[in-house]
């Protein structure tokens, strides 16, 4: 946020003022409180035959999220995990048949779930989500980075301590709409235009990619 060409002092008060900028920050739209509270968890049962597949796919919840677990991508119509009518996309898992699945890896979440696939019974706790991440950027001037790399929508890179940090963007995101119009058709200097040029309060919504690109028939979900 600063420039190199500017004399001391403006350098500080531009240091001052990018802190200001900051603290002004609040975090993205999630209701912390949700995951935090176990009286706003919600219990989902599988109930299914031996070796029967659940019917979900699982994407990582990824950096920045408030807890590190799993997130339901898609779900299989007519499977187990449709017919509880309980599970959705967007949701959290945080633990099943008892064992918590925060911090551990992708991949030793998806190993421990197909180790279960011969139960007949499983049982899990959620938090229930939309995939639509709601984010207020607040920039009062061009000067001010926001602190993020974006290629076709979707976003690359983000810089520790920067406005998009503490707003929480999420690297691994799609923006799907900025103040309230849909960039989904938009191509990728569009997108960046508009990010390049807006101030004041920039409001994103953004969805991971792996459920954009599900949801447009891109990719084809891996059920467990």
């Amino acid at each position: 946020a600063v420039v190199s060409t500017q004399s001391t002092g403006e350098e500080t008060l531009l240091q001052c003022a990018y802190s200001e900028v900051l603290s002004s920050q609040t975090r993205a739209q999630e209701d912390i409180a949700d995951v935090l509270d176990q009286g706003k968890h919600v219990t989902v049962t599988i109930i299914k035959r031996p070796q029967e597949a659940l019917g979900f796919a699982l994407i990582s919840s990824g950096p920045g999220s408030i807890i590190p677990t799993v997130i339901v991508s898609s779900i299989r119509p007519a499977s187990p995990a449709y017919k509880t009518e309980l599970l959705n996309v967007g949701n959290q898992l945080l633990e099943i048949n008892g064992r918590s699945l925060v911090g551990l890896s992708y991949e030793a979440i998806i190993s421990y779930i197909r180790s279960l696939l011969p139960s007949t019974k499983i049982e899990m706790q959620v938090v229930p989500g939309s995939p639509v991440l709601v984010i207020e950027l607040i920039r009062p001037d061009l000067k001010y980075p926001l602190g993020f790399s974006v290629k076709d929508g979707h976003i690359t890179t983000l810089v520790r301590g920067s406005i998009g940090e503490r707003a929480g963007v999420r690297v691994g995101h799609r923006i799907i709409a900025i103040n309230g119009e849909s960039t989904v058709t938009l191509d990728h200097d569009s997108i960046a235009g508009i990010l390049l040029s807006e101030t004041g309060k920039l409001l994103l919504k953004t969805m991971p990619s792996q459920i954009f690109n599900l949801m447009l028939g891109l990719e084809e979900p891996e059920y467990l």
